[in-house]
């Protein structure tokens, strides 16, 4: 197929269809966002000026993430970096200049981080949705081979006629993966932003994405074969560290809200080893890859993390429920009084 599907040629001017879709993501995001804060009784202009901070900042840091661990390919410095048009830009970079929009934002405005957080990562996710699928247009997001031999397509195989055989189409998952957790983090945002949910806490929309997002990418981002990778050991995917840092970090605050509300038991800690086993496995298995065993491997990966995620909505499932048991003792002792 072919590698760059052009939307609008104006001669010297060429627009790709992943650059208008990517257009259509940034404005649907947007107006979630305002959606979202205006839910959260904020008015639309703050929301608005938070978006015309994060957009630039996003858009520069993806591109400065992407140049830094794409080093060989800007040999010629600033000229290369200003190349805009040629395209390169990180995903999680754009989330760090997101990230760091948000805190000083809240810093110098006194507004909730956490809140505005827990606004953005649904309007995100979706947004991220959009980019993953639309990858499609610039054959993106592509992965290992599948056979070389003609076969029924399938939605998530490409034809390279490159390498003349059929690959699999990673950003397919990642497109469903960030289309499930947008309902997911809408839903936890109704829940506590709406119903006003007593054993919801703020943030917890934001630790369902990074709890979700980063255990999936830490095995998609493994099946690309254009990821970024780190400098100093070039067969680490730096996608893949930020993904599972996330994730382990998500994992820890849910695991320290746990043992507030419901107390540290030996069926806890139990539960961390089996954490900590499972990370290990994966970081084993992704270390160990290799073309005779790439599917068993695989498995035992998506196995491993799924196991981590289980366990922390467990423990996060039994965190709201404590929380609401406490809340309506509480009030049933102040109605007997």
């Amino acid at each position: 197929m072919n590698e760059h599907l052009v939307f609008l040629d104006f001669g010297s001017i060429e627009i790709y269809w992943f650059g208008f879709f990517a257009g259509c993501a940034v404005l649907a995001a947007s107006i979630i966002f305002c959606r979202l804060r205006k839910m959260q009784g904020e008015e639309y202009s703050d929301a608005l000026d938070v978006i015309l901070y994060a957009l630039p900042a996003a858009f520069l840091f993806a591109r400065v993430a992407y140049c830094w661990f794409r080093q060989a390919s800007f040999s010629r410095g600033l000229k290369d970096f200003f190349c805009l048009t040629d395209g390169g830009y990180s995903l999680h970079g754009a989330l760090v200049g997101l990230l760091f929009v948000i805190l000083l934002r809240a810093r110098f405005s006194g507004k909730s981080a956490v809140k505005m957080l827990d606004a953005s990562v649904p309007a995100l996710s979706f947004a991220i949705a959009i980019g993953r699928f639309a990858g499609i247009t610039g054959f993106e997001g592509t992965g290992f081979e599948v056979s070389s031999h003609g076969s029924v397509p399938m939605p998530f195989l490409l034809w390279s006629d490159t390498d003349q055989a059929w690959v699999v189409w990673v950003g397919f998952f990642q497109g469903l993966i960030a289309l499930l957790l947008t309902g997911m983090t809408l839903w936890l945002f109704y829940k506590k932003y709406q119903l006003h949910t007593n054993g919801l806490n703020e943030g917890c929309v934001t630790l369902c994405f990074m709890l979700t997002y980063g255990l999936s990418q830490a095995l998609l981002e493994s099946m690309r074969s254009d990821s970024l990778f780190m400098i100093t050991l070039g067969f680490v995917r730096i996608d893949q560290i930020v993904s599972i840092v996330m994730a382990v970090v998500a994992i820890v605050l849910i695991s320290v809200d746990y043992c507030k509300v419901c107390g540290l038991s030996s069926s806890i800690v139990m539960l961390w080893l089996i954490c900590a086993m499972a990370l290990t496995l994966a970081v084993v298995c992704e270390f160990s890859l290799n073309a005779t065993y790439l599917g068993l491997l695989y498995l035992f990966m998506f196995v491993s993390l799924t196991t981590m995620w289980i366990i922390a909505a467990w423990m996060f499932n039994m965190t709201v429920k404590e929380r609401l048991k406490t809340k309506s003792s509480v009030k049933n002792r102040c109605k007997q009084h």
